[in-house]
């Protein structure tokens, strides 16, 4: 069950890994790019965006590039204390209207349509486990009509066929991999706090409860996972970095491939009326 607590004292000791989880590896870099692109196509300057479970700031930054206002929220007091630090070191500190604590399962701080857009990447979804409708109501709750919603979430297929074989070094394997596949839900005994990975069907299936829209879906990698050490090389190269970044747009934005990378993105739409 979803605990607070446990995921804030988790990313207050998780810290500066979050500032350099986007870029740490070539499939994250491909992560990175794919999540912006989705960014830059349907933000725009002078936008009111909340970013919800923002971490150390990667996409914050982006969104201050594209001229948003951003009330930027995260439920980690470190990773805010991150943010805030980062921006300031690019000088974009003028595009953040101000810095909030918050849960995205309750952001009762936040009146109905106070805002543009909202953007939760990076996986807070995946890690209110069980509150992951509750949530998804909050952020649309908070948009206004006709506004769109950005979700990023763990991709139970990708992250499974991406480490399947660390996985079937684990004590109890395959057994402790039963229950994962069956509902997607990964405990803190793993390694990690727990989290919730999602199947699109699955994903889907809990948009359609709402009063909105997919626009947009796409894995966040797909060409790119398992592939670092052939990538480390051939994206220094700016004329192949370009195109291998051409293709992975393309692809990953295939229905059947967006089950494959290690995180699955959605841009909703809300109703109009």
């Amino acid at each position: 069950m979803y605990n607070a607590q446990t995921i804030s004292d988790f990313f207050d000791t998780y810290g500066e890994k979050e500032w350099e989880r986007l870029v740490a590896t070539p499939r994250d870099q491909v992560s990175f790019y794919i999540h912006t692109h989705y960014l830059q196509k349907f933000i725009k300057a002078g936008d009111n965006v909340l970013e919800a479970g923002a971490g150390a700031v990667r996409f914050t930054i982006e969104l201050a590039k594209l001229g948003a206002t951003i009330t930027v929220g995260d439920i980690s007091k470190i990773q805010l204390e991150l943010n805030e630090k980062y921006v300031k070191e690019v000088g974009l500190e003028t595009q953040v209207k101000e810095r909030v604590e918050l849960d995205i399962t309750n952001l009762k701080n936040f009146s109905d349509k106070s805002f543009d857009t909202v953007v939760c990447y990076g996986g807070p979804i995946s890690y209110v486990l069980d509150k992951g409708e509750q949530a998804i109501g909050e952020l649309l709750r908070v948009t206004k009509a006709g506004g769109y919603v950005f979700i990023s979430v763990m991709s139970l297929l990708g992250v499974t066929r991406s480490l399947f074989e660390v996985v079937t070094t684990l004590e109890g394997y395959p057994d402790i991999l039963k229950p994962v596949n069956k509902n997607g839900m990964l405990d803190d005994k793993l390694g990690h706090t727990a989290l919730k990975m999602y199947r699109y069907s699955e994903l889907k299936t809990l948009l359609q409860k709402f009063p909105c829209k997919v626009v947009a879906a796409s894995a966040a990698n797909y060409l790119s996972l398992g592939r670092d050490e052939f990538l480390a090389t051939h994206l220094q190269n700016e004329e192949l970095r370009k195109l291998f970044f051409s293709w992975e747009l393309d692809y990953c934005a295939e229905e059947g491939a967006i089950d494959g990378g290690s995180h699955m993105i959605a841009v909703v739409q809300k109703d109009s009326k």
